[in-house]
């Protein structure tokens, strides 16, 4: 039996999951960076310490999706906007990039940057959307 929920308490049960798992995410991944630096751990303990930040960064995409099915049409409309528009401003940096790169000799552009670029994308579209329709 699933138990009806507001957008309010739908929303704060989103934010109780994504703000630890993105402080998780960015303190494992500074961690793994000066682990790799200091020289500490063999390959395979990198690559097995690794998976921490790995994981911490799916944990966001887990917690919209069940965000996503609390929310109503209205504000779960929104959201979609705004993920495409995060989705359409990563595809269009990736491969544009990807051009740069291959025919102008561009500096390569590390595919690590796209999970923030499109979170900062996201966030930016969800925020003019919300603003522009008037969402609660």
């Amino acid at each position: 039996m699933e138990v009806e929920m507001t957008n309010e308490q739908a929303t704060r049960r989103y934010f109780t999951v994504l703000v630890p798992a993105t402080i998780m995410f960015l303190g494992s991944s500074l961690a793994v960076k000066l682990l790799d630096e200091a020289g500490v751990l063999p390959l395979p303990g990198l690559y097995a310490v690794a998976v921490i930040p790995i994981v911490a960064m799916l944990v966001p995409f887990w917690a919209h999706w069940r965000y996503m099915s609390e929310i109503d049409e209205f504000l779960r409309s929104v959201q979609l906007k705004a993920m495409f528009a995060g989705l359409a401003l990563v595809m269009s940096l990736a491969s544009s990039w990807g051009y740069l790169e291959f025919y102008a000799g561009a500096p390569e552009l590390s595919v690590f940057w796209l999970n923030p670029i499109y979170w900062i994308a996201y966030a930016v579209a969800a925020a003019a959307l919300t603003l522009r329709y008037g969402a609660p």
